[in-house]
């Protein structure tokens, strides 16, 4: 009997050890990226107003030349998708923040 209650305490202790290393370990916010993928999605003339301040997340690759390519946008028309892929996809980053061939999610806030 104490060495199933000691082996449910132990398993309870090493479960709730590893869920807090998890919950620890900080995202990275990738700055430098985040500032230029904002910097080409703001308009250069007057667009259309949004009803309401928009969120979407927007899926991206690097590829091998250091380019955006959009994989995925959650956007809830198709003028804003693709606004969003026109204004994105093949534009060079300048940061070498994000390793190439990796997949990342931004969201990017629309305000109306």
């Amino acid at each position: 009997m104490k060495k199933l209650i000691l082996s449910i305490v132990l398993t309870l202790f090493v479960g709730v050890v590893s869920m807090n290393a998890k919950e620890l370990k900080p995202k990275k916010s990738y700055t430098s990226a985040n500032q230029e993928i904002s910097n080409l999605l703001t308009p250069s003339y007057a667009m259309g107003e949004l009803e309401s301040q928009t969120t979407i997340r927007v899926r991206i690759r690097v590829n091998a030349n250091n380019e955006i390519v959009v994989l995925e946008t959650t956007a809830p028309d198709t003028e804003l998708n693709e606004y969003i892929i026109d204004n994105l996809n093949y534009k060079k980053l300048i940061s070498s923040e994000l390793v190439k061939g990796n997949e990342y999610v931004f969201n990017v806030n629309f305000k109306s």
